[in-house]
């Protein structure tokens, strides 16, 4: 889709009518969220390339951070599919027994090896799923944030159920993900992200709060992860968590899901392969599939008649992308403030605004 401009120095604005969107129905955001979602930070609409609709609340801007919490998890796995791009990891094939080697014991579960990148991507690795339900051990998300080694950890567990077979969300893939993207590109998750992606978005993290996760107990580290425009937390060993916790600004996320909206391609430069930003999308993303719901690290539904993908964090964090709507929304939330699921201003407000 041919493009007038390109947001890496900033996003221009644009009235809503003049990109095709009901300016009385966008309007009707503000009063909705004041009346009946108080966990929302920011909603921010993008149309045709223009940013038609950005309000914050609770005294933010379009400076503040956002912890986007498992949304993060689509941002790993755009890492991967640059890693695969540049040869750093041969396939979506290569298994955990080539790229982790180093961190398998001897007594690992024999399967774990040949555990698939795909098989990561698409949450079929066999691992248990982050189920809240489940304490201590049986609960790999839990146990791994104990743990002093959270990769070496993850794969001293008895998978679950044989590679492929079953859909279970786990945040501890992604982990896996994460370190492989360190390992193969011989530097930390965000530092290749920084170079290969953030930067090529004009997306600004020289600045980045590292802290370990586990710290997050301690009040002085967690405020000041609160009060950070950027963001990535890492566990004890230093690699950057592939399943959450990462902060940036509103019109950060807007320009990750604009760069998938135009099929990872970029001022005339493909950050990430088309085929993997597609198969990334799509419900036949994972094979088998076992989900009609979820593609490589992003959510797929339809919503009336349009497809759509997202990724989405606990608490109410999206970044929603309707192609033939040429539409990207965000909204931000605080993940510990109850209120209904803001997903449903994007299905019943925003998207009618457009198609009205």
């Amino acid at each position: 889709m041919a493009r007038d401009y390109w947001p890496t120095a900033g996003w221009r604005t644009a009235a809503p009518k003049d990109r095709g969107v009901d300016s009385a129905a966008l309007a009707e955001l503000d009063n909705q969220v004041a009346s009946a979602y108080p966990q929302v930070r920011s909603v921010l609409v993008v149309r045709r390339g223009y940013l038609v609709y950005e309000h914050y609340w609770h005294g933010l801007d379009k400076k503040s951070g956002h912890d986007v919490r498992s949304a993060t998890k689509s941002v790993t796995g755009a890492l991967v599919g640059i890693a695969i791009a540049e040869g750093k990891i041969k396939s979506v094939d290569q298994t955990v027994g080539e790229l982790l080697a180093t961190h398998l014991s001897k007594d690992a579960d024999p399967r774990f090896a040949r555990v698939t990148v795909k098989q990561l991507l698409a949450m079929t690795s066999g691992l248990s799923g982050d189920d809240a339900s489940l304490d201590g051990d049986e609960n790999v998300f839990s146990a791994m944030l104990w743990s002093p080694d959270w990769v070496g950890h993850i794969l001293s567990r008895r998978l679950e159920t044989e590679p492929g077979e079953h859909f279970a969300y786990s945040s501890a893939s992604s982990h896996l993900l994460s370190a492989i993207v360190a390992d193969v590109s011989g530097q930390s998750t965000l530092a290749f992200a920084r170079t290969k992606l953030f930067d090529p978005l004009g997306i600004r993290t020289d600045n980045a709060f590292e802290p370990v996760l586990s710290d997050f107990f301690d009040p002085v580290v967690l405020k000041a992860y609160h009060k950070a425009s950027v963001a990535w937390p890492i566990d004890p060993r230093g690699y950057h968590f592939g399943g959450g916790f990462l902060r940036l600004p509103g019109r950060d996320l807007a320009k990750f899901g604009y760069l998938y909206l135009n099929g990872g391609q970029w001022e005339g430069k493909q950050l990430i392969p088309a085929d993997y930003i597609a198969a990334s999308t799509s419900p036949t993303g994972s094979t088998p599939n076992l989900t009609k719901g979820y593609g490589w690290h992003w959510w797929v539904t339809t919503e009336d008649n349009h497809r759509t993908f997202r990724a989405q964090g606990y608490g109410g964090q999206y970044i929603y992308v309707v192609p033939d709507l040429d539409l990207v929304a965000v909204i931000t939330s605080e993940p510990d403030t109850s209120g209904p699921d803001p997903q449903i201003l994007i299905t019943r407000t925003i998207i009618p605004a457009i198609k009205g």
